[in-house]
């Protein structure tokens, strides 16, 4: 299970790598060549001419030319043609300056000040009306934050610059907006959503002959692959291959035989190995070490999968003697993280050198920790303690496991609430600010239409006094009336118009405000499961059995609350949960625990109701300590029967755990048992506003019933 788990991490971390490469080809700013013929003949083009534009161009050349050889340099030229721009007022011009500035700072110096310049050049363009360069500012911004791994920043600048796309009809733009906003919901989790942008792109991108609908088609398989589909994955990824192939573009062929590996490596060993070695000998031949490092990586995972363990070290090892020193430190990441689960799984055979691993280990997990701390990546970092957290634990140095554990679950919660809470809050800041400015416009609109009404009748007495008098004077003001009435006209096309706008912004940011939200739950199950971990370390030390039996009561609630939370982030409701589902799940899971009870028969009976949380977790609670119960005291032989309903009456909820076991005491009174877990039962039932009561027939009878005052619904 651990080597599964290592692979699929494998795998996500290469088709990350992978994605992130596309966007190279979708920026407006191609990568540097310096060319030294060029940079002469632009010397000579300046010291020759005396015209401001002339020399603004020449500076903002010069400055390109010089970033792959002295960024400083290049830096002089890029200020000087900014000094050009102000002294002749041409905001445009300026701002193409600070844009060429940020591109340096992103490629040669891979600087979150990239950002900074983009965001002042955004500006000029917005003072200066500059459609166009907004368009193209919104989208660099958009790739820039996809490239520092700020997903949601980068859905909102791609959508700014859809919105400026649409208007200008700007189809070739548009086509690569829609990719990328396709890679963007890919990371988020929304597979379905990031395949309905990439067919956009790929509809756009076929209507125009754009030749970058093979990267269209790699994205779109990576879609498939995530959600599993391999068969439509492969599909894609053949089409892009055939693309590449026919204008010969060797490294994004050798990238394609790669992801078509990764479609064959979950049910076809030999396949994925097959197109593996084509894409290594295509990576020799343009000598891409990097590339080559990240193939014996990947066939180490292979050997790992069958069972080749020998095998799985030498690839690994290989793999970090052939990285570049300079290469990719994700990587280098990467397969340090492959080596520990590796090693892990070796500790537990009996015919190797425990000690020995085990010190080989615990130095590349410290090495991992080194490059997450160097790289400044939460995400790294909290795999970093993860990794240690698990070394420690093997080599049974407790105190070092649960230091690492708790740092781990600090890191986790850093990441959340640097880069996802602050995102939440600002979005329901400027959601509440933008819906209270729409109820304001809304009630001006109101006034105003009210106001034209009092104007009309105004207007319509002295028409028809003037026309008693004057015909004339009559005929001019329905002329007048006329303007007026199509100026009032204009002006509630336009509110109207605004009112749309706001909408969709709302809309747009309603749909973020969900991916988050699925991220706190996401995020809540996790911190959860490091409990119930933790739980586990004590759990090991206990040998009085009443203790035993507390904590691992506890850990089942732990269980049963990661399940809630579990549930929500992975349906479509981020807002309710599916009673007979997550009864069906938390039934089975308990069930689990008990491998000598497997003969009992399990029976959930439901309507199709959804609870929201504040009812799914006491309800939650409740079942897990009947169930258990039911578990530890009806069954004294292997078979048996348990039973979960839950109706809705009227206007309550009737509950009902039944088993067929013996039953309690005949003098067994629920209102006054000493029973922890049986007067949990009653304090929670309370807390929903309802009662729990016991009876016997022919079994153990209990029975919930609460009112439906916590916003529950069923499905229709």
């Amino acid at each position: 299970m651990g080597t599964r788990i290592l692979i699929q991490a494998t795998k996500q971390f290469i088709i990350r790598i992978t994605t992130i490469m596309m966007f190279l080809l979708m920026i407006s700013h191609p990568l540097i060549h310096a060319n030294p013929t060029k940079i002469d003949s632009l010397n000579n083009v300046l010291n020759q001419s005396a015209n401001d534009s002339t020399i603004y161009t020449v500076y903002v050349n010069l400055g390109y030319q010089w970033e792959s050889i002295d960024f400083d340099s290049a830096m002089v030229f890029y200020n000087k043609s900014i000094e050009i721009a102000d002294k002749n007022n041409w905001t445009s011009k300026k701002a193409k300056a600070l844009t060429n500035i940020g591109f340096a700072y992103m490629y040669v110096q891979y600087s979150r000040d990239a950002i900074k310049f983009l965001s002042e050049g955004l500006e000029l363009y917005i003072e200066a009306n500059d459609s166009t360069g907004m368009m193209n500012s919104y989208y660099n911004l958009g790739y820039f934050y996809a490239t520092f791994e700020d997903f949601p920043k980068a859905i909102e600048y791609f959508r700014e610059s859809e919105e400026i796309a649409l208007r200008l009809n700007h189809e070739k733009r548009l086509a690569g907006i829609y990719n990328n906003l396709g890679l963007m919901y890919n990371y988020c989790g929304l597979y379905d959503k990031a395949n309905n942008y990439n067919f956009k792109s790929l509809k756009l991108s076929e209507k125009i002959g754009d030749k970058s609908v093979g990267y269209t088609h790699l994205n779109i398989g990576l879609n498939y692959h995530k959600n599993g589909n391999f068969e439509k994955s492969l599909e894609h990824h053949f089409k892009a291959l055939a693309i590449f192939q026919e204008s010969n573009e060797k490294r994004y062929i050798a990238l394609t035989l790669k992801n078509i590996g990764d479609d064959y490596f979950d049910f076809n060993l030999d396949s994925a190995e097959y197109y593996f070695n084509k894409a290594y000998l295509i990576y020799r031949e343009i000598n891409d070490y990097e590339s080559i490092s990240r193939y014996f990586m990947v066939m180490g995972n292979i050997s790992s999968a069958q069972k080749k363990i020998p095998d799985a070290s030498s690839y690994y090892h290989k793999a970090i003697d052939i990285l570049p020193e300079d290469g990719s430190r994700k990587l280098l990441f990467a397969i340090y993280s492959n080596i520990i689960e590796l090693n892990l799984g070796l500790m537990d055979s009996t015919n190797v050198n425990k000690p020995k691993l085990l010190d080989e280990t615990i130095a590349y997990a410290k090495k991992m920790n080194e490059i997450a701390l160097e790289s400044g990546s939460f995400i790294m970092e909290t795999e970093s303690y993860g990794k240690l957290y698990k070394v420690f634990l093997k080599n049974g140095d407790n105190k070092l496991a649960l230091e690492y554990a708790e740092k781990y679950i600090v890191s986790k919660d850093s990441l959340f609430s640097e880069q996802k809470q602050k995102t939440i809050t600002e979005l329901q800041t400027k959601y509440e600010t933008e819906k209270k400015e729409l109820e304001i416009q809304v009630l001006n609109g109101e006034k105003e239409l009210i106001f034209a009404k009092l104007t009309k009748n105004d207007l319509q007495q002295k028409k028809q006094m003037i026309i008693i008098y004057f015909l004339i004077g009559g005929f001019l003001l329905v002329l007048v009336f006329i303007i007026i009435i199509y100026k009032f006209y204009r002006q509630t096309k336009n509110a109207n118009t605004k009112l749309a706008t706001q909408n969709k912004i709302i809309s747009k940011q309603k749909e973020e405000k969900e991916v988050l939200l699925k991220e706190i739950h996401h995020r809540v199950k996790n911190n959860l499961q490091i409990i119930n971990s933790l739980l586990n370390l004590q759990v090991k030390n206990i040998e009085d059995e009443s203790m035993l039996s507390v904590m691992l009561d506890g850990q089942s609630r732990v269980k049963a609350m990661a399940l809630i939370h579990q549930t929500l982030y992975q349906g479509d409701n981020i807002s309710g949960i599916n009673f007979m589902n997550y009864a069906a799940q938390l039934l089975n899971q308990l069930a689990g625990l008990y491998p000598e009870l497997d003969n009992v028969k399990r029976e959930v009976v439901a309507t199709d109701i959804e609870l929201d949380i504040d009812t799914a977790v006491p309800i939650g609670l409740i079942l897990s300590e009947l169930i258990t119960n039911a578990y530890k005291y009806a069954f004294k032989n292997t078979e048996g029967s348990i039973l979960i309903s839950l109706k809705r009456e009227g206007h309550d909820y009737r509950l009902i755990v039944k088993d067929n076991g013996p039953g309690l005491p005949l003098d067994f009174d629920l209102s006054k048992t000493s029973s922890i877990g049986l007067r949990l039962v009653r304090r929670l039932s309370r807390q929903l506003n309802g009662a729990s009561s016991y009876e016997y027939k022919n079994g153990s009878v209990f029975i919930i019933t609460f009112k439906d005052t916590f916003g529950r619904k069923e499905i229709a």
